[in-house]
C-alpha cells in the first residue's frame, strides 16, 4: 500500500447487489476503515419482500426472505466496520421490480442516482463493479462510468473484481493480511442466502482461492485486483 494510501480518503463503493462489495473489495474497505477514512457502500437493488434464487444443486429456484437479506447486509457491514450504507432501489412490492432488472431502468435515471450519491458523500475515490454476464452489473458499471466523467467529478475511479467477468484487466493489486482475508471471508459468510456450493464464486473457499491467485501475481499471500480507470494523485 506504499503508493496507494488509505488514510485521508473518502471511499464510495457501488455494488449491484448486497455481497458484490464484499466479493470485490472487502479487504480494501477494511484498510480505509482502519485508517479512519469514511466509507459509504451503496447497493443498487435489494428486494425487501420474498425473492427467488437459482440453486444448481436443486436444479431450480428457491425462495428466501427479503427481510433476511437486509439482516445479512447489516451483519456484513458490521463485520467490515462500515456504518454508512444505502440502497438505491429497495423493492417492497413483492414483484421484484429492480433486482435483476436494472437494465430496464433508463441509463439517465441510474446516472442521476449515482451523481446524487457523489454530491452527498464527496468521495475522493469511487469503486465500481466489473462488467459481467449479469445485466445488473453491466447497468451499474456503465452508469457509474458516466457519472464519474471528470467534468462532473474528477476523483479516482477503480473497477473491482466480482465474478463472471466478461472484461477485466487488472493493473492494480493490493495485498491483504491474513487477518484482513479472514475478515473478508467472515463478511461473505453473513450472506447466507447467497452462498453457493464450494465451487460457486459466492463461497468463502472460492474467495480464498481468488485472493491467493491475485496474491501470487504480486508475490504476496493474498491480494485484491483492480482495474484503474483514473488515478488522481
Amino acid at each position: 500500500m506504499d503508493v496507494f494510501l488509505c488514510s485521508g480518503q473518502r471511499a464510495l463503493v457501488l455494488a449491484p447487489h448486497a455481497d458484490d462489495e464484499t466479493l470485490g473489495c472487502a479487504g480494501v474497505i477494511q484498510k480505509y476503515v482502519s485508517q479512519g477514512s469514511p466509507v459509504r457502500v451503496v447497493v443498487a437493488a435489494l428486494t425487501i419482500s420474498d425473492s427467488k434464487r437459482y440453486r444448481k444443486e436443486e436444479s431450480g429456484y428457491g425462495t428466501y426472505s427479503g427481510t433476511k437479506r437486509i439482516t445479512e447486509l447489516q451483519e456484513a457491514m458490521r463485520r467490515l466496520g462500515v456504518t454508512d450504507y444505502h440502497i438505491l432501489y429497495p423493492d417492497r412490492t413483492g414483484r421484484q421490480l429492480y433486482d435483476s432488472k436494472l437494465d430496464r431502468i433508463p441509463r439517465a435515471e441510474l446516472v442521476g442516482k449515482i451523481e446524487r450519491q457523489i454530491e452527498a458523500f464527496r468521495p475522493t475515490v469511487l469503486y465500481i463493479p466489473s462488467l459481467t454476464k449479469h445485466q445488473d452489473h453491466e447497468a451499474i458499471h456503465q452508469a457509474a462510468v458516466t457519472a464519474a466523467r471528470p467534468y462532473f467529478w474528477n476523483g479516482s475511479v477503480l473497477i473491482y473484481e466480482t465474478d463472471g467477468e466478461l472484461s477485466f484487466q487488472p493493473n492494480l493489486y493490493i495485498s491483504l493480511t491474513e487477518e484482513e482475508m479472514k475478515r473478508k471471508m467472515t463478511a461473505l459468510e453473513a450472506y447466507k442466502t447467497q452462498l453457493g456450493t464450494i465451487r460457486h464464486p459466492v463461497h468463502p473457499d472460492s474467495l480464498l482461492h481468488k485472493a491467493k491467485f491475485r496474491g501470487q501475481q504480486i508475490y504476496e499471500e493474498f491480494a485484491e485486483a483492480f482495474q484503474v480507470i483514473r488515478m488522481r494523485g
